[in-house]
């Protein structure tokens, strides 16, 4: 099969130099609650209620749900007010405002009835959460605050994480940063020499200032042990060659060609490999993504869409292995969500001319001929920014406008590629308003590396750098524990990171917080990526508020 686009979002550029994924292709070195897409107005609350906000929860619409949950908090039925009390808690829990939740839940009772054994979960795992964030960003006295807090909670959930947060300020006797108790041995597989020098090292040196900011503050220690890796020829001796050196876990190797090669080398050793590849299909069996992956930015422009209101979704992606990978995880995930995906169409990325397949698409809908209603209100597009202006340009001359003083109200939804300062050009009109999923930014990250090391960093080089992050954590873990390095990596609640948040599942397909960002007169980040991933949705959002033989719920 013949491979495609390789994608790496950039600052400056995205290059399109013919191989998909991180594979052997070149690589460019280059408060309050808001709505996730400004100008798209929610219903008003009047217009819903209960089941209204329970819905918008479901389907991943927080600011709909908090603007629905608010004026319930003040019914006059208890049980209503608790129930709303707890939805709100939810919702703003899921946009990453954990203290604005804690005090939604001010003043309830933690009851026998289920809508107080709800309650109670929810209050210790917001406490935990704001744990968490004050251990990463402040330091265990901060967080020990809030587990003062949970410690005075009558039922205490998810006692795994509170001890290891509580974990994290103990003393460890005889231990110093000169002599740790534990040394995580972490094998580095980047490219070091040839085309992709610049994106290894970059990686590398990441790694190298995360272990500066992190290491020795709990007694234990990393050891970086970097080989190079330039192209998959190489990676199977280098990978031998960690393997005797005692190695814990890997990170790398860069390309997906390399994957495969060294987890036959590691994985009969049960060393988990950190990959730095963004192709989802050599995840799995000890292998686990450090990168982003197109599919979860695809999924995330499927709910920003059905967030925003549209309910009919359509595709229009270059038939290779990335377009064909990211389209379908968005029709699943706007499937799963409910929303009718009326079409598809696949074209060829070499080609100039688009129009059959536009006119394919347009048409997938029956219709009188008169009719010029577009079968769809929100069209995914994930090709370059190079090749975005073209294909724009063609969908406008058939009536599909994505540009904000569009009246229609066709909503262009794209991934990281689309990060390119070209496409904030007036003369690229067309793409004004629309939405992409993309990193996080890291000036404070920047700014350090560049002090550090002389240059700015490339996109990757944060990844090196929450890599460390979460590893001088697996090592202090493991020497609190004595766990091994993959049951720690599995934690639920996942990890923090500067450049969004980091949860390993079995799979291997991690999950890493995301900005949605509007194209206007510059990049417009709408709903941010969150640093912590959010406390897990509840099953039953409408808890009783009766227990039996009882007078109800109260506070």
């Amino acid at each position: 099969m013949q491979t495609s686009l390789a994608y790496f979002w950039a600052g400056v550029a995205v290059a399109v130099l013919g191989g998909a994924f991180l594979s052997n292709a070149a690589v460019a070195a280059d408060g309050g609650v808001a709505a996730i897409v400004p100008g798209i107005a929610a219903q008003a609350p009047a217009e819903g209620g209960m089941d209204a906000a329970i819905a918008a929860l479901r389907r991943f619409e927080w600011a709909r749900a908090v603007d629905l949950y608010r004026p319930l908090v003040n019914a006059s039925n208890s049980v209503a007010r608790g129930q709303a009390r707890y939805g709100l808690a939810v919702a703003l829990s899921q946009l990453g405002h954990d203290k604005e939740a804690l005090d939604a839940l001010e003043g309830t009772l933690n009851d026998g009835t289920p809508l107080g054994k709800a309650v109670g979960v929810l209050r210790a795992e917001l406490l935990l959460q704001l744990a968490d964030k004050a251990l990463a960003e402040q330091g265990p006295a901060a967080a020990n605050a809030y587990l003062d807090q949970y410690d005075r909670l009558p039922d205490q959930p998810e006692r795994a994480r509170y001890e290891r947060i509580r974990g994290a300020g103990a003393p460890v006797a005889g231990a110093d940063a000169g002599h740790p108790s534990l040394t995580l041995r972490v094998g580095v597989m980047v490219p070091m020499t040839g085309p992709l020098k610049d994106v290894g090292m970059a990686i590398l040196r990441g790694l190298q200032l995360g272990v500066h900011d992190f290491d020795g503050r709990r007694g234990t220690a990393l050891q970086l042990l970097p080989v190079d890796v330039p192209d998959a020829a190489h990676t199977k001796a280098a990978a031998q060659q960690l393997a005797t050196q005692g190695v814990d876990v890997v990170v790398g190797p860069l390309l997906s060609d390399s994957v495969g090669p060294a987890n036959e080398v590691f994985g009969p050793l049960h060393v988990p490999v950190l990959a730095l590849s963004n192709d989802r299909s050599v995840m799995g069996n000890g292998v686990y993504a450090l990168n982003y992956l197109p599919a979860a930015q695809a999924r995330l422009m499927a709910r920003a869409a059905v967030s925003a209101g549209a309910t009919r979704l359509a595709g229009l992606a270059p038939a290779d292995t990335y377009g064909y990978d990211v389209f379908g995880a968005f029709q699943d995930e706007a499937r799963r969500l409910g929303a009718q995906v009326s079409g598809s169409s696949f074209y060829d990325p070499h080609s100039s001319n688009i129009g059959q397949n536009i006119r394919s698409l347009v048409g997938t809908a029956p219709r009188d001929p008169s009719d010029t209603t577009i079968p769809f209100d929100a069209l995914f597009v994930p090709t370059t920014a190079t090749a975005l202006p073209l294909v724009v340009a063609q969908l406008s001359y058939y009536d599909v406008d994505g540009s904000a003083n569009n009246g229609k109200g066709v909503m262009l939804l794209g991934t990281t590629l689309w990060q390119n300062p070209s496409l904030l050009n007036p003369n690229v009109s067309g793409v004004r308003g629309a939405l992409f999923a993309t990193p996080p930014r890291t000036p404070d990250f920047n700014k350090e590396y560049s002090a550090t090391f002389g240059a700015a960093p490339v996109p990757l080089a944060i990844v090196g750098y929450d890599a460390a992050r979460v590893l001088d954590d697996v090592a202090a873990e493991k020497q609190r524990t004595g766990q091994d390095v993959q049951t720690l990596l599995l934690r639920p609640e996942g990890f923090y990171g500067s450049g969004g948040y980091l949860r390993f599942t079995r799979s291997g397909q991690t999950e890493r917080g995301l900005d949605v960002v509007k194209i206007g007169q510059q990049f417009e980040v709408v709903r941010p990526g969150l640093r912590l991933a959010p406390p897990p949705m509840p099953r039953d959002l409408q808890p009783d508020g009766k227990a039996k033989g009882s007078g109800g719920w109260f506070w």
